[in-house]
């Protein structure tokens, strides 16, 4: 129990209404089942929870942690175990109050948001003037601040709308010794526009590769880029997921291509870059659709192998392409373009907007992300094995990669069989990188796939070593100690940055720096030596 010393600190930072610990509520920030491998689903109860409603109350929170010997850890709309506590003593922030669009800058085109701002709200508004936000993968209802300054996320909108940690223009940062700190031009007083400088750019100590969780601090405040929106100022809809329904913009065509093999795929998408077409791309593969769309239908039809080949071989090369265009005659261009590009490759699209159920579907399930909770449909929980930003045709290794690697699993029924083809890609910037996570679904109430959850970790950690990829679990506790020689020693770096931006050691940073053994050892023998082999040849020695 937190002490009543420090309650009433807390008290005094953010009004005696906006605190709380009670067991009833603390309870409701301990259960965190996303990303959890945990049968109980629970992390640590908080001592304490807040809400403070500016950055001057988030400060007070911080100062009255320090003070009274306290962790502090922040979330906005996360929903995943990596926004609760990490260990005893935390005092969560739940950032809900803070949910104010304070400007949209329609000339220069950004929007300056506080944290609890989400994708859809940010978007209907800024939609309103023309223009549009990046929303990542985890859907419309995340935090885009959250995904600018603290987490990771990539959205089919990256190849128009960039990923979130490059679309940051500014930043109100309250840090862990409870001082306020703005990067880019707010720190000059002269607006939102630039997110670096004066000096040194620190966007990468705020952030790095994949966001410290509340391990630096608080962001209270930033400016996010926003991008042109050729289509309507609002779309009238009507439904949810697979039966939403809505009137077609004009200037919009959604194209599902399908290609030969893997070669005519690559060389299209890197055509389609070059070319400077496309408002959402992504390719995640038809049976995967179907896995997620129609789960049990596709399990009654799982003993039919010309099916089965249909959807993992003949459909398996495929991708899915948006336009949206200023004006007739920029639409006609880039399908003109487009439908070159297939001829070039032996490929052919169908397009999906004109027809009635679908298309409606479709638009808004890609373009406001919407289809998140279908992941979740077939067995109420996923994992994903997610190698860092490659080139298009690393990740197109990594996804066959994946498909080896769940094979087994998926034959011993360790995991849900999603036909084992199941990634999540996307190109960023057109065609200068890209993403791909290979997605793996569970039941948390079959203790076989429980079991599996931590084999397969491995198993993919290893992979992603062999394909010298940096894996998603580098900011995993239980990886740090592994990864970092390979990887310019990483941990160590972030442990010197958090010695600097927190002295007195008050903020949550179990999902930031923090290391914690893992028992290798008690897994497959083969991927041991695998490991042991890979690790000798990159100079250091696994122990």
């Amino acid at each position: 129990m937190i002490t009543h010393e420090a309650y009433q600190a807390l008290e005094e930072a953010v009004g005696a209404a906006n605190v709380s610990r009670e067991p009833a509520v603390l309870d409701t920030y301990a259960w965190q089942p996303t990303i959890n491998d945990d049968p109980s689903k629970w992390v640590y109860r908080p001592a304490a929870v807040v809400l403070p409603g500016s950055a001057e109350e988030v400060r007070g929170v911080v100062k009255a942690c320090n003070e009274h010997g306290y962790k502090f850890k922040a979330t906005t709309t996360g929903w995943g175990v990596y926004s609760g506590p990490t260990s005893e003593g935390v005092v969560q922030l739940d950032m809900r109050r803070m949910n104010r669009i304070i400007e949209i800058d329609e000339k220069n085109m950004f929007a300056i948001v506080e944290p609890y701002v989400t994708g859809a709200q940010l978007q209907a508004e800024a939609m309103k003037l023309g223009l549009n936000t990046h929303i990542i993968g985890a859907g419309p209802v995340c935090s885009p601040l959250a995904s600018a300054t603290s987490g990771w996320g990539v959205g089919w909108d990256c190849i128009y709308m960039s990923y979130s940690a490059r679309n940051v223009l500014g930043v109100e940062w309250v840090l862990p010794d409870g001082e306020i700190l703005y990067l880019g031009t707010p720190g000059s007083g002269l607006g939102w526009f630039c997110g670096d400088g004066p000096g040194p750019s620190l966007r990468g100590l705020m952030r790095g590769s994949a966001g410290a969780l509340s391990g630096v601090g608080v962001f209270t405040k930033c400016a996010l880029k926003l991008y042109q929106w050729p289509g309507p100022p609002q779309l009238k809809t009507e439904g949810l997921l697979l039966d939403a329904q809505t009137e077609i913009p004009e200037n919009v065509r959604f194209h599902i291509c399908l290609f030969r093999d893997r070669q005519s795929l690559a060389d299209a998408t890197y055509h389609i870059g070059e070319s400077e077409i496309g408002y959402l791309f992504s390719r995640t593969a038809l049976g995967a659709y179907l896995y997620s769309a129609a789960p049990r239908a596709l399990k009654k039809m799982g003993g039919l192998p010309e099916l089965h080949s249909l959807l993992t071989k003949t459909l398996k090369w495929s991708c899915t392409v948006v336009l949206a265009c200023s004006s007739a005659g920029e639409l006609d261009y880039q399908e003109s373009v487009l439908k070159k590009i297939l001829a070039d490759q032996g490929g052919l699209s169908i397009e999906l907007m004109g027809t009635p159920v679908l298309g409606p579907m479709m638009l808004m399930n890609f373009l406001r992300v919407s289809a998140i909770p279908l992941v979740f449909r077939a067995g109420g929980l996923f994992s994903t094995a997610l190698g860092r930003s490659e080139t298009w045709d690393t990740q197109l290794d990594w996804a066959e990669k994946g498909i080896e690697v769940k094979e087994k699993w998926i034959e011993q029924e360790h995991i849900l069989d999603d036909l084992g083809d199941n990634p999540f890609m996307a190109l960023y910037e057109n065609n200068t990188w890209s993403h791909c996570e290979n997605i793996f679904q569970y039941d948390a109430r079959n203790e076989k796939h429980l079991q599996a959850l931590d084999p397969l970790f491995f198993e993919f950690t290893v992979a992603a070593i062999e394909m010298c990829m940096e894996p998603l679990s580098s900011s995993d506790a239980r990886q740090r100690k592994l990864l970092g020689p390979l990887m310019g020693d990483f941990h160590l770096w972030q442990k010197k940055i958090s010695r600097v931006f927190d002295p007195g050691e008050a903020a949550d940073t179990g999902m930031y720096c923090e290391e914690r053994d893992f028992n290798y050892e008690k897994y497959d023998p083969r991927m041991v030596k695998k490991l042991q082999r890979l690790l000798q040849e990159r100079k250091w020695t696994f122990k």
